[in-house]
């Protein structure tokens, strides 16, 4: 019976069946706490908006709302057509270019030197000298080679068409004034079409030299060190890499955005607060709001109270802080209510057994345990005679309302030999001293959530100071199956 040593475990069944069980607590409080704001909103909104300055400047918003939300929404389409846009162009070029089409780790190459040789001569001592035309002869090859012209006689002999962007990029130059030379490289998926594209470019680049003869002047055009290689180049890798990377953060970025239009679509549209039904939509929102917090608040304050209350929870509980047999649970008798249904429901999930119709039957029950109890007691005493005293005198008392005390001894039926007599709270009425020091043995009677566990304690500390046994103790008001 040391309170001190008990270590009272925390049923986490127990505190959500005392939450479901005062649901309709939870319920009425949250509605009438959802009403007075849901009101009172609806209220405030139609006192403000009574006056026209308040009433324009709300249609100002609205037309601000409406607009930066219509805003937003063309904003993402024009993105995604953008991107769409782009990373098919992107996957065009990747599937036609002929760049990402050669293996980075075997290129061909085709490479040729040009130079340009003519008949001018430095004459030592004269003054007058002949105009040089090796630079100008270099420059009507280098302009043909790359204002279109040779991409275009190349794109009419080629027997596989391609977009003239695509041969472009496979072309290089490198030209020097001084040396009067140029050096044509173009890439390749194979040394076959490094060939063909090569004797195609220098066929033109041939053909051009009578037309620059005529115009320009007396020349000779030689090809040096033509040859095809192969190499790798880590460089076209990487860039090849960073071309397919891209379309994927393309398609990323078009994912990503399509998710933010479905969410505008998805997202209400502004609306006109100042008009009733969009007031009275508000003040249902918060309605439903406000109750939903409210029931959460108000369950949350019902679980602490009852993890936190010195309060009787469960009968149960006595046995194990403080040793008592438990001669009995009387169950609580309320009025059939409402949803009845769901009491059962949450009773049932709160592992009850008892239900309330039985509180009759267990009353008559517990009396006749006790007797039952003392009888044992006698026959054992005697060696098995039955012999007993006259009456045996029984004190029932607790810290309840001596009332319930005697509605419990009301519907007890006592064999001949016992005597049963309601006692005040020992603990509050002197005169319940002699009554209980005049009884044999004790019963305590107890009610959930009523009776404390410190006044339980202090009761037993009493009873044993006064050498009275404590037969077992009876729970009134426990939670039953309802009706």
């Amino acid at each position: 019976m040391n309170e001190q040593t008990y270590e009272q475990e925390i049923s986490l069944q127990r505190v959500f069946y005392r939450v479901l069980r005062d649901w309709r607590k939870c319920f009425i409080i949250a509605l009438v706490v959802a009403i007075a704001v849901g009101a009172g909103n609806f209220a405030l909104k139609e006192i403000q908006l009574s006056t026209p300055e308040k009433l324009e400047s709300a249609k100002m918003d609205y037309n601000r709302e409406l607009t930066a939300y219509e805003a937003e929404g063309e904003s993402l389409k024009r993105e995604i057509e953008n991107l769409e846009e782009m990373r098919t162009q992107q996957e065009t070029y990747n599937d036609a270019s002929i760049l990402m089409q050669i293996n980075p780790f075997r290129e061909f190459n085709a490479s040729v030197q040009l130079y340009v040789s003519t008949d001018y001569k430095i004459q030592p001592g004269s003054t007058y000298q002949d105009i040089d035309l090796s630079g100008r002869v270099l420059q009507s090859y280098l302009t043909y080679m790359q204002n279109g012209e040779m991409y275009q006689d190349i794109l009419d002999r080629l027997t596989e068409k391609i977009e003239m962007r695509y041969l472009q990029e496979i072309f290089s130059f490198s030209s020097s004034y001084d040396t009067r030379m140029v050096t044509l490289r173009i890439r390749g998926v194979d040394e076959q079409s490094c060939r063909e594209v090569l004797d195609y470019a220098l066929e033109g680049i041939y053909s051009k030299r009578e037309e620059i003869l005529t115009a320009i002047g007396d020349h000779e055009l030689n090809s040096l060190n033509q040859s095809i290689y192969e190499t790798v180049n880590l460089d076209l890798d990487a860039w090849q890499k960073s071309n397919r990377q891209y379309v994927s953060d393309l398609s990323v970025n078009t994912k990503e955005k399509l998710d933010d239009l479905t969410e505008w679509r998805l997202s209400p549209k502004p609306e006109k607060e100042y008009e009733q039904s969009a007031i009275a939509k508000d003040s249902l929102k918060k309605m439903i709001l406000g109750f939903i917090i409210v029931a959460v608040l108000v369950a949350a304050f019902i679980a602490f109270r009852s993890i936190l209350s010195d309060k009787v929870q469960a009968a149960q509980d006595l046995k194990g802080r403080f040793g008592l047999r438990m001669i009995a649970q009387i169950p609580r008798t309320r009025k059939k209510r409402a949803w009845g249904w769901i009491d059962r429901g949450f009773a049932k999930m709160g592992g009850l057994t008892v239900r309330e119709s039985e509180s009759e039957q267990l009353v008559a029950l517990a009396a006749q345990s006790i007797c039952a109890e003392l009888t044992a007691r006698t026959a054992e005493k005697g060696d098995g005679k039955n012999t007993k005293p006259e009456t045996i005198k029984l004190a029932f008392t607790g810290s309840v309302a001596e009332e319930d005390i005697k509605a419990l001894l009301s519907g007890m039926k006592w064999e001949n030999g016992f005597s049963a007599d309601s006692v005040p709270n020992i603990l509050q009425n002197p005169t319940a001293v002699s009554a209980v020091t005049g009884a044999d043995y004790v019963i305590l009677v107890e009610k959930q959530e009523v009776s404390s566990y410190s006044q339980i304690e202090r009761e037993l500390e009493e009873l044993k100071a006064w050498k009275k046994e404590v037969l077992g103790v009876i729970v009134l008001g426990v939670d039953g199956i309802p009706a």
